[in-house]
């Protein structure tokens, strides 16, 4: 896919989303085909498919066994297709990874890793390594550019809220542990 079609298909994306956020699509209509994307967007066929796969990893999406791929409720936990050892190692493999890009290991807009990294660091399968990756990025701890891999957040879309206070900053007070913690070097920053 070339910079300009990956641009228009994440605008796409972008814009669908604000629908179902924004209720506009409500949750348990049928999400449009295929076939509508390509025809309304101008699309190919692959990239409608990446479209889904973008809304789905947003959990704006999901199967419905009897209708087809429609909108979800939005922030709704969904139950697991994964046996329990399975989502524990991707809870594991996917906190750790947030927490080296909380503390700086990974900097920001940094590779998170490949497939064969993470598979190789925490002796875990691909699709573990996968669907943690997936996890880290639903969570805000980082994107995914297609075709280049996963990659730190910046520190706006970190998911603050989450994260537990400490017992007590430097001046002794209970509060937020991100104001003392070492930030990432923003100087690597992309271009």
């Amino acid at each position: 896919m070339t910079a300009w079609a990956l641009r228009h298909v994440q605008k796409i994306v972008d814009e669908l989303a604000a629908r179902i956020i924004s209720g506009e699509l409500p949750p348990g209509v049928r999400v449009p085909s295929a076939a509508e994307l390509v025809a309304t967007y101008n699309l190919a066929s692959p990239q409608a498919l990446w479209i889904w796969r973008q809304l789905s990893r947003r959990r704006l999406i999901r199967l419905d066994p009897a209708v087809g791929l429609v909108v979800g409720n939005p922030g709704e936990e969904w139950t697991s297709f994964y046996s329990e050892r399975m989502e524990e190692r991707i809870i594991a493999v996917s906190d750790h990874l947030a927490a080296r890009i909380r503390d700086g290991e990974i900097a920001v807009h940094e590779r998170v890793g490949t497939q064969r990294e993470l598979r190789a660091r925490y002796q875990v399968s691909d699709e573990v390594a996968e669907v943690a990756k997936c996890r880290l990025e639903y969570l805000g701890w980082a994107y995914s550019v297609p075709y280049r891999g996963t990659f730190a957040a910046p520190c706006e879309d970190w998911p603050i809220y989450r994260l537990e206070p400490t017992t007590a900053n430097t001046s002794g007070r209970p509060g937020n542990h991100l104001a003392e913690h070492r930030r990432p070097d923003v100087s690597r920053v992309l271009a």
